[in-house]
């Protein structure tokens, strides 16, 4: 088997060389479209997940209110209780 010469060795080397380069270029091309492709799905999670944190603030806000006005009846009745034991003593 005769040895390879400097000139078969470089022609080699660029052939590997550009077989590199075009894999590159393909792989990236697959990234650039599976990041596309992601974004789009990472997008349409989002939208889901806004329509259903804003029906879960609505629903906050509902309980929120209910609990004030539950507050507020309690600490009302309890000063009404404390007004009659006060002034209003029983005969």
């Amino acid at each position: 088997m005769a040895e390879p010469t400097l000139q078969e060795l470089k022609e080699l080397i660029l052939n590997l060389d550009k077989k590199i380069d075009t894999g590159f270029i393909r792989l990236e091309g697959e990234i650039k479209r599976v990041e596309e492709k992601l974004e789009g799905e990472i997008k349409r999670v989002e939208e889901k997940l806004e329509a259903k944190i804003d029906g879960l603030e609505k629903r906050l806000s509902n309980e929120e209110t209910l609990s004030r006005t539950a507050f507020a009846a309690l600490v009302v009745g309890a000063l009404a209780g404390l007004i009659k034991y006060l002034f209003f003593p029983n005969p």
